[in-house]
């Protein structure tokens, strides 16, 4: 009896103590438009020390870089730092990869133009530089006007004597922090060139 009982105990033992695997899964929107920010949750049943590696794929094999992803806790969300932009993305099917402890995961999204008004990549740094002075009101306004954010009442114009009223870099301000939207600044530009108070 007592010999059955040891070996009884010796079978359960290393099922008691072994440990779970590693489950990892990633979530994200299944849809995105022009000027959304991509936003990816990452689930992780155990923390290691390890890093998780992100991947993005389009729908005809192009594939970004690996971007390293360090996990803290059991859930991890990240924010991409700029929206997406027709530039940089085009409208299609992607797919999100994410390897974490030996473990893969992804899930898919679709990225539709639905006509949101965007503002070009880099403006984060342009807009700025606007607002400080660096740059001036027609090498900004040639900036829109080449990425078809503002259409200008003459388009043969060079737009070398361009002067944007000083009180609308306010609004190149709140843009900057997120505190108004691409379509509103862009919106507003587009009304003072409208109303012949932008002009060259």
């Amino acid at each position: 009896m007592k010999a059955q009982l040891l070996i009884m105990l010796l079978i359960l033992c290393p099922i008691t103590f072994a440990e779970a695997a590693q489950s990892v899964t990633v979530q994200t929107k299944p849809t995105y438009h022009y000027g959304e920010y991509l936003s990816i949750t990452i689930n992780v049943s155990k923390v290691t020390a390890k890093t998780a590696i992100l991947t993005i794929s389009d729908s005809h094999g192009g594939k970004g870089s690996a971007i390293a992803i360090q996990i803290k806790n059991p859930t991890t969300t990240i924010t991409a730092p700029n929206p997406f932009n027709s530039e940089l993305f085009s409208v299609g099917k992607y797919q999100i990869q994410v390897e974490y402890d030996g473990v893969k995961a992804s899930t898919p999204f679709e990225l539709k133009d639905i006509g949101n008004v965007v503002m070009p990549y880099g403006s984060d740094v342009i807009v700025p530089q606007w607002v400080e002075g660096k740059i001036s009101d027609s090498m900004f306004y040639k900036f829109l006007v080449s990425r078809n954010l503002i259409k200008s009442q003459d388009s043969s114009k060079t737009f070398e004597n361009i002067t944007i009223p000083n009180w609308y870099k306010t609004n190149g301000k709140w843009w900057s922090t997120k505190n108004i939207s691409d379509a509103e600044f862009i919106n507003g530009l587009q009304f003072l060139v409208n109303q012949n108070i932008i002009k060259g």
